[in-house]
């Protein structure tokens, strides 16, 4: 098959290169998302690297949701009125808010914060709601990754005492009793 030497491409037309994930914590992250709604029955054997890498996934998903600073939402949110001429709620809707949004992890905190600083421009003040969209598909990722990580570990867990419970069974039978 030959090509027309007429034809212009209209883009270069480059190969992307593929992004292979480079630590063991990546690796096992794209291990638990793979399998995630596998039967425990259907796994396979898992190579070393990724169970050992496992805690520290783990680990490191959980810092990724680790809750922010009350004081410092509070501070923000009252420069906010401040700032914006409007004013704050209630006491304790105020500390409804702060109680809420400390709960997220502070770097998307402070990302849902500026992006309401930079656009925000109701003449109310800005709710929870209207912060947390601005994160809501970054949070729940995370919130997903732990969860499919710590379902990989459980599934680890089951494989691991299965195999102990066969191997007694055997042994029970073997002894005769």
């Amino acid at each position: 098959m030959t090509t027309a030497s007429n034809i212009v491409p209209l883009r270069s037309q480059q190969l992307k290169q593929l992004c292979l994930p480079t630590t063991p914590r990546r690796k096992t992250e794209f291990w638990s998302e793979s399998w995630a709604e596998e039967p425990t029955i259907t796994l396979p054997d898992i190579p070393d690297e990724i169970v050992d890498a496992l805690p520290d996934a783990i680990e490191q998903a959980r810092r990724d949701l680790y809750p922010g600073d009350p004081v410092e939402v509070l501070r923000a949110l009252t420069t906010l009125a401040s700032r914006k001429n409007l004013p704050a709620p209630d006491d304790l809707a105020l500390e409804m808010d702060v109680e809420v949004m400390a709960a997220w992890p502070r770097d998307l905190w402070r990302q849902a914060f500026r992006t309401v600083w930079e656009n925000f421009a109701y003449r109310r003040f800005p709710e929870v709601g209207d912060f947390k969209q601005v994160i809501a598909g970054d949070l729940a990722e995370r919130q997903a990754r732990l969860h499919r990580l710590e379902s990989l570990r459980l599934k680890l867990d089951t494989v691991r005492l299965k195999r102990q419970w066969d191997e007694d069974s055997r042994a029970r039978r073997s002894r005769g009793g």
